[in-house]
């Protein structure tokens, strides 16, 4: 599942992008802000791949916050503006795209669509070997060992075939280190490997538990049902 923050301090505008990205596959909004500090703390918290930014933002500028995050976390900056002149400033802070207000949805179509490539080409040339931090010591595992992990707090809960793994991680985090071909959000505290899922079942006529082939059973949250049914090849009037 692709994060995305939205910062705008125009409330109507803020909620047009954020009940459109929430209607695209894959795509969830986690958090949204309209002041400077406020956009600054959710995205180092956070760390979304996606963020849509307004360049005149309550207490500062969107240019701003993204320069001054740049090398704090890996996202891309979708700026949202009604004002053509600030284009180079946001390119040479390596702006994704530049949305001119008022737009058409599609051009936020084809913002989302950009992010997903670039997201995928970047895990296409990343190693599948995890660095996995304990108290005291790393451990190294390959990330096809994995077959679901569980999020608690900043840690996470690494479910391999014949073990389990504490990793000093939020699960976030580790989303954005994982192939998002091969594993899926399917829980707001989980995701799983796709490849290891081996049925599913249902409670009150509506599938919401996962089986691993490890005897593991993992729930089904209702926000992200849609999506892992739409990978699955499922018929979504079964859900």
């Amino acid at each position: 599942m692709y994060q995305c923050i939205v910062v705008d301090d125009e409330p109507l505008a803020q909620q047009r992008v954020v009940s459109f990205v929430e209607q695209q596959p894959g795509w969830e909004v986690i958090a949204k802000a309209s002041e400077y500090n406020e956009a600054k703390e959710l995205l180092i918290n956070h760390q979304p791949h996606v963020c849509f930014m307004d360049i005149s933002i309550i207490g500062g500028s969107g240019i701003e916050l993204v320069n001054e995050l740049a090398q704090q976390i890996d996202c891309r900056w979708i700026f949202t503006t009604a004002h053509s002149h600030f284009a180079i400033q946001a390119f040479e802070v390596d702006a994704l795209d530049y949305l001119l207000k008022p737009f058409e949805n599609k051009r936020i179509i084809n913002a989302l669509t950009k992010a997903e490539k670039q997201i995928a080409d970047k895990v296409t040339h990343r190693s599948e070997m995890l660095a996995i931090k304990s108290i005291g010591s790393v451990e190294f595992v390959n990330a096809e060992d994995i077959l679901w992990a569980k999020g608690a707090s900043n840690y996470v809960e690494l479910h391999c075939q014949d073990k389990v793994l504490l990793h000093r991680e939020t699960l976030s985090r580790l989303e954005r280190q994982l192939n998002p071909s091969k594993f899926v959000r399917v829980h707001r505290s989980s995701l799983v490997n796709l490849q290891k899922i081996k049925s599913l079942s249902s409670e009150l006529g509506r599938y919401s538990l996962l089986h691993l082939h490890n005897g593991d059973e993992v729930k089904i949250g209702s926000a992200y049902k849609s999506h892992l049914f739409r990978v699955l090849g499922l018929d979504l009037s079964q859900r």
